[in-house]
């Protein structure tokens, strides 16, 4: 751009020629430095120089060139002007991976890097030679502004499935074409797996081969020495009842020698007989059915208690079973407001847990040794409020909140047992 400048003074004046505004970094005057005579003029030149460069975008820029005189400062002009700035387009584009692999599809992730002076609109599209992949793209277009990159998530899928065999390779491309410039294209593979490994066969034979030697190894050697051992035991009980038989004949024998003998023999065997009798009866009630010194039920029991901020509130729980004993193994406490204050557990009067609300919002503890709660004998939660929490994404609520639940068992004696 020409500048022309006259000395319109009587002496003679030295000017010194400045680009100033948005454009100063990348402007100069040529000659920066103008010496006339009174009555003399002389022409520069301001040169722009624009970088190409995401960091200048494109469009008009408002520009001034300082005149300042040597002598007389204060008659300094600045002459201004407008600079409009074409766009350039630069559009690059990196799909990572590369390569995939995997049975059912992979993710890629596609950026689209904008190095030129103006907004751009993406538009991405994706094709494969043999039409054997279906591609997950984004439905709009990314918009990119000057020197920024947008990413995007593309989803491979095969159309079939291979179920054994050998992978099988697709080759796919992903096309990113901006409104203005020369479109992207980026070259993608895909390796597809089978779904049932190689190894799959091999396990299912050596599966099979484990079985069938096991089956051999029962019908050749265990199944014989149980067989052997069966009919040993059968016949261990044949020949003692044999030899009971013959003892059970010696004796009646004997028996018919004399009347008298043989009734107090009778009598004798009747009264063992009955004996042994009852004897199995018990027995048998003994294994079947054993008396049960004592009737176990479970129990499970919720404490909740409110309270405003500065307050205090309670919630007894009384066990009036008047022959149970109540085994607490389990705890459970739970703050969910996450409010600030105390939480105390009493069994008659004495504490057996102390906490800080703010120090948890659930937790749970688990008794080794059961606390042993017996008839008459109160548990009592009690919290003392001194600040109400704030649960994200809910409007504060009134007062403090929290709850305690306990769970073990009732242990009650068995009368059956005691008859017994």
């Amino acid at each position: 751009m020409p500048l022309h400048i006259r000395n319109d003074g009587e002496i003679v004046e030295e000017y010194k020629l400045e680009v100033v505004g948005p454009s100063g970094p990348w402007s100069e005057v040529v000659p920066g430095l103008v010496s006339l005579y009174p009555g003399q003029d002389a022409t520069a030149s301001v040169e722009f120089r624009p970088p190409r460069s995401a960091a200048v975008q494109a469009g008009e820029f408002l520009y001034g060139v300082q005149v300042l005189p040597t002598e007389h400062p204060e008659e300094a002009v600045v002459p201004e002007g407008v600079l409009s700035l074409l766009p350039f387009y630069e559009t690059t584009a990196e799909l990572m991976p590369r390569t995939s692999r995997g049975r059912f599809g992979a993710l890629h992730r596609l950026a689209v890097d904008n190095r030129g002076n103006i907004p751009i609109a993406v538009t991405l599209t994706g094709t494969d030679p043999g039409e054997m992949l279906d591609m997950g793209l984004p439905e709009e277009a990314l918009t990119v502004e000057p020197g920024t990159v947008q990413f995007a998530h593309v989803r491979i899928r095969p159309v079939r499935k291979i179920w054994r065999g050998m992978s099988a390779t697709h080759p796919f491309a992903i096309t990113a074409t901006p409104t203005d410039g020369p479109p992207v294209v980026l070259d993608g593979t895909y390796l597809q797996e089978p779904i049932l490994p190689a190894w799959i066969t091999k396990a299912a034979i050596a599966l099979l081969a484990l079985a069938v030697g096991l089956f051999a190894a029962w019908q050749l050697l265990f199944k014989p020495a149980v067989e052997a051992t069966a009919k040993a035991a059968v016949q261990d009980s044949v020949n003692q009842a044999g030899q009971s038989a013959s003892e059970a004949a010696t004796k009646a024998s004997e028996a018919s020698a004399g009347a008298a003998d043989a009734g107090v023999a009778a009598q004798s065997a009747g009264e063992a007989a009955t004996s042994a009798a009852t004897s199995a009866e018990k027995a048998s009630q003994a294994a079947g059915n054993p008396p049960q010194p004592e009737i176990v039920s479970s129990i499970a029991k919720r404490l909740e208690v409110e309270s405003a901020a500065g307050a205090s509130s309670s919630a007894p729980f009384v066990f009036d079973n008047p022959t149970g004993v109540l085994k607490l193994t389990d705890l459970v406490l739970n703050n969910p407001q996450g409010d600030f204050g105390r939480l105390r557990l009493e069994l008659d009067g004495v504490p057996l847990l102390d906490m800080a609300l703010e120090n948890f919002r659930d937790m749970d503890y688990h008794f080794l040794t059961p606390v042993r709660v017996t008839a008459g004998q109160s548990l009592t939660l009690t919290m003392s409020c001194n600040r109400v929490g704030s649960p994200p994404d809910q409007a504060a609520p009134p007062q403090c909140k929290s709850a305690a639940f306990l769970s073990g068992t009732i242990t009650i004696p068995n009368p059956s047992s005691a008859q017994q």
